[in-house]
């Protein structure tokens, strides 16, 4: 069964997708922007996961979700240690 949220949410995020298209140019001049990138699509394929285990496998999908999921956490935390300006001395 698909739950109305979980609808929503991949669809806000293949909008997110559409505006990413758009404003390429500028996204592309971010640092780290290929990790960035790849982070939001671990999610997005997290949120499609979600919505595909309501038809069939739930069990493997779930799975799959969480580790999508856990990929996308770690790539975003990466693109903050990289892209984000050193604040403190000495933490690198």
């Amino acid at each position: 069964m698909i739950q109305e949220n979980e609808l929503v949410t991949l669809i806000l995020a293949l909008c997110v997708w559409g505006f990413f298209f758009v404003v390429r140019a500028r996204i592309t001049k971010l640092d780290g922007w290929k990790t960035f990138l790849l982070a939001f699509t671990a999610m997005t394929m997290g949120w499609t996961l979600t919505v595909l285990e309501g038809f069939c496998w739930p069990e493997a999908l779930n799975f799959l979700e969480h580790a999508c999921y856990a990929i996308s956490s770690i790539l975003l935390a990466l693109w903050c240690w990289r892209a984000l300006p050193n604040k403190v001395e000495g933490v690198r």
